[in-house]
């Protein structure tokens, strides 16, 4: 999965003023994920169960739109040419979101509070970051529950990672998007156990 890259009218002013300046590199945007398949044909989601991902947990120092970069023990820097199109809570969720759709076609996955749901998925990421060595390291806790909150799986806790090919932004947010697909893969597989389906 490769992530795809946003310009919209604001960046493309905050380049031009940049690049007149000549004091400052050309800022991209990223987003985590991969840009969905296009729609076809008419389908039902009528007797599915319900998911709903609640919005993913992040450590605070993390939940911005920065693009952070290991520079050695305990430090980490903010790259200067790219930055997410979203805080990083909200990027992951709306990735996460979309792989688990694809690997459970039998089940409603949705971000959106809405009709009430058979089951919430709860996804706590300690960890999401990329080493000075280019590798991105991602660890999470997930559970499901009830509507009402009650668990119904125990709680399930994986440490993902994946080779960014180079420290520029545009593999990094590759990088990360392997590692959100790695979490979905296993997830999924909690959501098929606690549902009673056969995965596939």
């Amino acid at each position: 999965m490769i992530p795809f890259i946003r310009h919209g009218a604001a960046l493309v002013v905050s380049t031009a003023m940049l690049t007149a300046c000549g004091s400052s590199p050309a800022i991209h945007t990223y987003e985590l994920g991969s840009p969905a398949p296009a729609a076809t044909g008419v389908w039902s989601n009528a007797g599915l169960p319900i998911i709903e991902l609640k919005t993913v947990s992040v450590p605070d120092y993390l939940d911005s739109s920065d693009i952070l970069r290991s520079v050695g023990p305990n430090e980490l820097t903010a790259s200067p040419t790219g930055k997410w199109g979203e805080r990083l809570s909200l990027g992951v969720t709306h990735a996460l979101a979309a792989e688990l759709a694809e690997r459970l076609p039998k089940v409603v996955i949705t971000a959106t509070p809405g009709a009430e749901p058979a089951r919430r998925l709860l996804v706590d990421v300690e960890k999401f970051e990329i080493a000075a060595d280019g590798q991105c390291l991602l660890s999470a806790r997930w559970r499901l529950t009830t509507a009402d909150g009650e668990t119904t799986s125990s709680g399930e806790h994986g440490n993902f990672s994946a080779a960014a090919g180079s420290t520029g932004d545009a593999a990094i947010a590759v990088a990360m998007t392997q590692a959100v697909d790695q979490l979905a893969d296993q997830i999924a597989q909690t959501v098929h156990h606690a549902l009673g389906q056969h995965a596939g």
